[in-house]
């Protein structure tokens, strides 16, 4: 995905009315549909985020069940927060998201976590494709003995990679307790799509 300036993203979402709007076009890319009657035809209710089914008048939240259920903070600050996440390469803190965005620290954290935790669901769906490149490697802190693979608390991580034209795509990392045939087997097929070289 190409990355999107601060000025594009302004004009893409700078609004809670244009965040509902590509809200509900992601939620509905057919058009609205009433969970109770089928309806096809809704009033949008935009101060609380509802759309009114214009048959049966059931009212359907445009955040249920996504990252924004039941949220009282404003779209336009969680779609913010997501490309603040986003573009920042060095990891955005609590701290710093809440001066941002205008939130108290608690709110900025609990934000932070539930975008990290739809990151996460949306990376162990993904699997890897095209070339992959495979290797391992040991993580843990300084301690005198032995070094590398077998040192005392180090703990191996397995790391594939899709090689591309321009240089590496996704990749995917799993702490495992042992580098073997069965945990490389178990992370190629949890990873990896059917027939990848690798």
């Amino acid at each position: 995905m190409p990355q999107v300036s601060l000025i594009e993203w302004q004009k893409r979402f700078g609004t809670e009315r244009k965040c509902t709007q590509t809200l509900a076009k992601v939620r509905w890319p057919k058009g609205f549909q009433c969970p109770t009657c089928g309806g096809m035809n809704a009033y949008p209710i935009a101060s609380r985020h509802l759309y009114q089914c214009a048959h049966c008048r059931h009212q359907v939240s445009i955040t249920a069940d996504t990252l924004f259920h039941a949220t009282k903070i404003p779209l336009a600050k969680w779609f913010w927060a997501i490309y603040l996440m986003a573009s920042d390469k060095g990891g955005l803190s609590a701290l710093r998201a809440s001066k941002h965005l205008g939130v108290s620290w608690i709110t900025a954290r609990t934000m932070l976590r539930k975008i990290r935790q739809a990151m996460a669901h949306r990376d162990s769906i993904y699997r890897l494709a095209n070339l992959i490149e495979l290797d391992d490697t040991v993580v843990g802190g300084k301690r005198s003995g032995k070094r590398g693979r077998g040192a005392e608390g180090k703990r191996p991580v397995l790391v594939a990679v899709e090689t591309r034209k321009k240089g590496a795509g996704f990749l995917a990392l799993q702490a495992v307790d042992s580098v073997c045939t069965d945990t490389v087997g178990r992370f190629l097929t949890r990873h990896l799509r059917t027939g990848q070289k690798v």
